[in-house]
Formats: structure tokens, C-alpha cells, sequence
């Protein structure tokens, strides 16, 4: 909706229903941020818990690579 629009429509409002109605529309921009950031928290709290999970299965994959790979590159004796 348009700003013009918007302003005929306050305008057919007596003072006390424009008050109202662009409290409403602050209230419910409030909110709507308030949710956004509610979600940016819950998933920056989460995110330390993922990167832990992430680091502990690359290690684990390296390590299962390593075993399969014939063990430790240090347990080879260099040849004369």
C-alpha cells in the first residue's frame, strides 16, 4: 500500500483512532522484529553445539581414513 493511500485512510480517522492504529502497526512491527530476533539468538546458541558435533566427526572420518591407510606414517622405517 502506498503512502498516499495510507494517509487518506488515517485521515478518515478521528485523532484517537489514527493514534490507535499506528500504535497497532508500530506494536505489530515491534513484535515481528523481536521474533526475527529471538530466532537469530536461538540459532547462534546452537551454533557453537553444531561446530563442536562437525569437528568431532571430521576427526573421526580422519581417523578412520588413517587406520585404513595402514596406521601412523611414523611406524615406516626410512630406507637406507
Amino acid at each position: 500500500m502506498g503512502i498516499h493511500a495510507l494517509s487518506v485512510m488515517l485521515e478518515a480517522l478521528n485523532r484517537d483512532a489514527q493514534h490507535a492504529t499506528i500504535a497497532k502497526f508500530i506494536q505489530n512491527e515491534l513484535d515481528a522484529e523481536r521474533e526475527k530476533l529471538a530466532l537469530l539468538h536461538q540459532q547462534g546458541s546452537q551454533q557453537p553445539e553444531l561446530l563442536r558435533e562437525q569437528g568431532a566427526q571430521q576427526f573421526e572420518l580422519l581417523r578412520q581414513q588413517h587406520a585404513a591407510a595402514g596406521g601412523s606414517m611414523h611406524s615406516r622405517r626410512p630406507e637406507p
